[in-house]
């Protein structure tokens, strides 16, 4: 039998414009500041504090971040609500999606009657070098010790794209500045967007020439990428009957390493989120909804969004360069009108929060009639901790009749390599092999040009079983990879110890340890050293 929770509905629900609040972008906040600014959401609502019974707070990290640890009771303190139950979720980039959904679970099962749930993250509490390596600690130990990070992840699905579909670097250019053109479009339409200004095609495509929107992670350029952002949002959830309806949530996630994915242009936690979430709501697809269905989904980085459509059912995969440029579905007025606000690539990713403005975003879309039904799409860590939550109008759920049903079967999923399958170990007894090259990208210099470092994935079969790994290479020695491409031979040897690809050292950049991620100096440069002596 399917779980046959209570019903939820949206008491109300506030957030704070996305931005850097530092005192330059939007006013200087401290963490407990913005969490101040969720009183009128709580003074004006008809649900009186006493009556919270659970706040649940989405946050990543919040102690690499701003410092603050105990962050949920310190939270209801903040707001008055202690003695109600106090819950921190971080699932990383998603967590304020999640947040909600165990809000939502608090009431479905009858715990609680009202809960508060939030997500809020304070970036500009630290420099974007050291939040990039803060973010980089949701990711594999080994693949972010050769120096896999979020953008790198980013950068080696859009190559799989250019791969998969064929694509010149000419014709990637044009689809990348139209997405960003768009995302841009909806986000100057809304002053609660970080990045409120247009970014024309055509000005995107001049910039790359003249500098400023500078090839970053190739084939991904500066434009190409999510701002750093601040930002707080809020939900009331209760039992008592209120205009907008929970009707669907669901999780998934994927394994936690990105070499041993089967695919890069499809997410299947998502797939697996979605299943849930339309189950509970009685539904097989989208589209049976029969009314235009607001799409808040996750694009930190192009090419993100064009998949995610496809992942959640809007568009056939033939079909995904196009979809999301297709105003007539994706517009205000299709069927599927998507990231209306500007996405995360327009109005902003304050990581821990953005899933909760995202269903805020939402909310405020069914409460204003602009539509009857809103899905919104979180992803978190390396693609793979994915949450989709559905709310539809009081009258537009009931009008469906709709009947709750346990989703059947799961996407296939690739799976860790055993412990024992090591780069040493594929080496076998002649210290060497040759592999397959199936992804590649480079972290580029924006002063210089020059590549900094570089990250290679490859297939290997050693046993009878294919086995896929990922390593980086000195930034010294990156650039004599350049020319490598998909499915190319590379080889493999160890001397005297240590690894190479094609004579140049496999390094790590990185070592996780206890304090986060620091960068590191390793055989590899001893070794260029006494080459050079």
């Amino acid at each position: 039998m399917f779980f046959q929770p209570r019903a939820v509905y949206l008491a109300d629900s506030f957030m704070l414009p996305v931005g850097k609040y530092n005192g330059r972008h939007r006013p200087k906040m401290s963490f407990f500041e913005l969490v101040d600014a969720l009183q009128p959401l709580l003074n004006n609502s008809k649900i009186d504090k006493d009556r919270i019974g659970c706040v649940v707070v989405g946050s990543q990290n919040p102690f690499a971040f701003s410092g603050i640890d105990n962050v949920a009771a310190k939270v209801s303190g903040r707001l008055g609500i202690s003695g109600a139950k106090s819950v921190l979720v971080d699932t990383a980039s998603s967590s304020g999606a999640s947040a909600f959904e165990a809000a939502f679970m608090e009431v479905a099962s009858g715990q609680h009657d009202h809960v508060l749930a939030l997500g809020i993250q304070k970036m500009s509490d630290v420099s974007t070098r050291e939040a990039t390596k803060i973010v980089a600690g949701v990711i594999d130990r080994e693949e972010a010790e050769y120096g896999l990070t979020m953008p790198a992840c980013g950068a080696l699905v859009a190559q799989s794209l250019i791969q998969e579909f064929g694509l010149s670097l000419e014709k990637w250019s044009h689809y990348t500045s139209r997405w960003t053109e768009r995302s841009h479009h909806y986000a100057a339409q809304n002053p609660n967007a970080h990045l409120n200004y247009e970014i024309p095609a055509e000005q995107y495509l001049a910039e790359m020439d003249g500098g400023k929107n500078y090839l970053y992670y190739d084939p991904l350029h500066y434009y190409d990428f999510c701002p750093m952002s601040d930002g707080i949002a809020a939900c009331l959830l209760t039992s008592q009957k209120s205009r907008v309806r929970v009707s669907g949530v669901g999780s998934g996630t994927d394994i936690p390493t990105i070499a041993d994915r089967l695919t890069y242009t499809s997410f299947p936690a998502t797939r697996i989120a979605l299943a849930q979430a339309l189950g509970m709501a009685g539904l097989k697809n989208l589209h049976e909804l029969n009314t235009p269905v607001h799409i808040n989904m996750h694009d930190p980085f192009n090419g993100f969004g064009a998949i995610n459509l496809v992942d959640l059912g809007v568009v056939p995969r033939k079909n995904l360069l196009d979809g999301l440029l297709d105003e007539k579905l994706t517009g205000p007025s299709g069927l599927f009108p998507t990231n209306l606000t500007g996405g995360l690539k327009g109005r902003g990713h304050p990581l821990g929060a953005t899933g909760m403005v995202q269903i805020v975003e939402n909310h405020q879309m069914l409460v204003s009639g602009d539509y009857q039904a809103a899905l919104s799409h979180s992803i978190g860590g390396p693609i793979n901790n994915n949450v989709v939550i559905l709310l539809e109008t009081q009258e537009q759920f009931l009008s469906r009749g709709a009947v709750p049903y346990r989703p059947e079967g799961r996407p296939l999923l690739g799976r860790l390599k055993p412990a024992d399958i090591t780069l040493e170990t594929i080496l076998g007894k002649e210290h060497k092999c040759t592999a397959k090259l199936l992804a590649k990208t480079s972290r580029f210099d924006f002063r210089t040009g020059k590549a900094q470092r570089t990250l290679l994935v490859f297939s290997k079969k050693h046993e009878s079983e294919n086995y896929r790994f990922l390593i980086g290479v000195a930034p010294e020695t990156a650039a004599s990879l350049e020319g490598l491409k998909y499915g190319d031979k590379i080889q493999l040897q160890q001397v005297d110890g240590e690894l190479s690809i094609n004579d140049v050292p496999i390094r790590r950049l990185y070592r996780k340890t206890i304090e986060g991620v620091v960068e590191i100096a390793d055989t590899a440069m001893r070794h260029l050293r006494r080459k050079k002596e």
